[in-house]
């Protein structure tokens, strides 16, 4: 229960709220904060969100599950660091990868098709219109920054390390594992509980889909291979979309 409601806590409300409070003590009356100052806020609230979570992991050991529960280490726990690091290899780091960026091209070619229905009948008398079929704030923001600049560094550091590391220790490693030891006997409540927070939180309809199927996927590598190997696989993933969008902008509208 600590573990999950530490892991909504620092999310849900830490994070936006230390973000929202840096950005605003740049603000004066004459200068308004550049996008790289912003990001830079952003990460040192991603910061503060990951040592509030790894704080209660000292005070309480068992808050975070690094291990994998399927098989464990006989020597360390699966709330110990420790306990992940075996199950980091390259090839299942690989391997995961490959299936997340599958379950991405599928969930949005599901949403390019519903929408594409939904505003189909929308036009011939359904009463609920379809959702705008944006992209996400962020995704605009890199198209629009250019790779040789300092704030597409701070960019980088913001999408590809800190949300990682702070998603995955909130989501999968302390949410999920909550909500595994609130829902028994299966684990499958919890799976596509988590996905769904995972997806919502992240405000996208056009993201949804994938985002679902990317939350309950790495569910089962944090059972497999543990919570390293979730880390590893969501910044691999975060970094490739980066490149993905810079190098093929019209990628943003597929």
């Amino acid at each position: 229960m600590l573990g999950l409601v530490g892991g909504l806590t620092a999310f849900g409300w830490v994070y936006p709220e230390t973000q929202k409070m840096l950005v605003q003590g740049l603000v004066s009356e004459q200068i308004l904060p550049s996008v790289s100052s912003q990001l830079k806020m952003g990460l040192i609230a991603q910061l503060v969100a990951t040592g509030l979570m790894l704080g209660l992991k000292v005070t309480r050991r068992a808050v975070v599950a690094w291990g994998p529960t399927a098989p464990t280490d006989p020597v360390h726990p699966p709330h110990h660091l420790l306990s992940a690091l075996p199950r980091l290899r390259p090839r299942h780091v690989w391997t995961a990868f490959i299936c997340v960026l599958g379950f991405g091209l599928a969930g949005a070619a599901t949403w390019k098709l519903l929408h594409t229905v939904w505003a189909f009948v929308s036009a011939h008398g359904f009463p609920f219109a379809a959702p705008a079929d944006v992209p996400q704030p962020v995704v605009q923001l890199v198209l629009d920054v250019p790779m040789q600049s300092r704030t597409f560094m701070m960019l980088a550091l913001t999408v590809s390390v800190g949300a990682p590391i702070m998603e995955e220790l909130a989501f999968r490693g302390m949410i999920y594992p909550g909500l595994k030891a609130l829902l028994p006997p299966s684990r499958w409540p919890a799976v596509i509980l988590t996905g769904l927070l995972f997806a919502t939180v992240h405000l996208s309809w056009s993201a949804a889909l994938p985002l679902l199927g990317f939350g309950c996927f790495l569910c089962l590598v944090r059972d497999r291979f543990g919570l390293l190997t979730c880390i590893a696989v969501h910044a691999a993933f975060n970094f490739t979309t980066l490149l993905w969008l810079k190098l093929a902008p019209n990628a943003s509208s597929l």
